[in-house]
């Protein structure tokens, strides 16, 4: 397992390396080892935050910006791992913060650490798969439900989300149906098209009519597995 430290308290970032690393001696058995990365500030830290499995971060306005900040920071980056926000200076936990994010009081106890990577573990067990969107300047990540499709238009595909944006990179519909064949909600009604089974609203004659109202035409030879995805949703 990959861990990501970010603390701006250089003893305190020791600190957790010394217990996580007897953390993972002790669970080498059950969760192999531990890799661990620490970072003494946010932009470095979330230069590419999709390695890790888990992030501690306790960051107290050097920069500006605080633990909390940071970690919406990474939530908007498509992170969905545990992120566990080390609360000392500034109590976390009075924040409107996502359900992967774990709170942990400094000093930090060797017990209550452990019980947060138990934790940890849990939700990243249960976490959805994510699926990399890799733009010309940026990589996105998002989970199968936030793709409503994606069309071929010249040496782009353009992917439509059901928040509204519109994420384009240098794929073919081919080349993207490859990576998001092992979901069975997908499918190509044409050449040139990918629609997500899920978000399909109606089905007319040989046309699908998305959840956005974007309406597609559907080759005959689909047309009988996408009434089936509409069947079971």
């Amino acid at each position: 397992m990959h861990i990501a430290v970010c603390d701006d308290n250089i003893a305190d970032r020791k600190q957790m390396e010394r217990l996580l690393k007897r953390e993972s001696d002790r669970r080498t058995a059950s969760a192999g080892v531990f890799y661990i990365d620490s970072f003494g500030n946010a932009q470095a830290f979330l230069h590419n935050p999709m390695l890790y499995d888990v992030f501690y971060v306790d960051v107290c306005k050097t920069e500006g910006s605080t633990g909390a900040d940071v970690a919406a920071a990474l939530v908007a980056k498509g992170v969905n791992k545990p992120i566990v926000l080390c609360c000392s200076g500034i109590d976390y936990r009075q924040s409107a913060l996502p359900d992967n994010i774990l709170f942990l009081d400094k000093p930090i106890k060797a017990a209550e650490l452990s019980a947060s990577l138990d934790h940890a573990l849990a939700i990243q067990a249960n976490a959805p798969p994510l699926i990399e969107l890799r733009q010309e300047k940026d990589t996105i990540y998002v989970t199968e439900p936030e793709i409503l499709y994606a069309t071929e238009e010249g040496r782009s595909l353009h992917i439509t989300l059901a928040d509204g944006r519109r994420i384009s990179i240098a794929s073919s519909a081919e080349n993207f149906f490859c990576q998001v064949e092992s979901y069975p909600v997908f499918f190509s009604p044409t050449a040139r098209t990918i629609l997500n089974g899920r978000h399909i609203e109606a089905l007319r004659r040989n046309k699908a009519v998305m959840t956005d109202q974007r309406v597609f035409k559907i080759s005959r030879q689909v047309v009988g597995y996408a009434r089936q995805l509409l069947e079971d949703r």
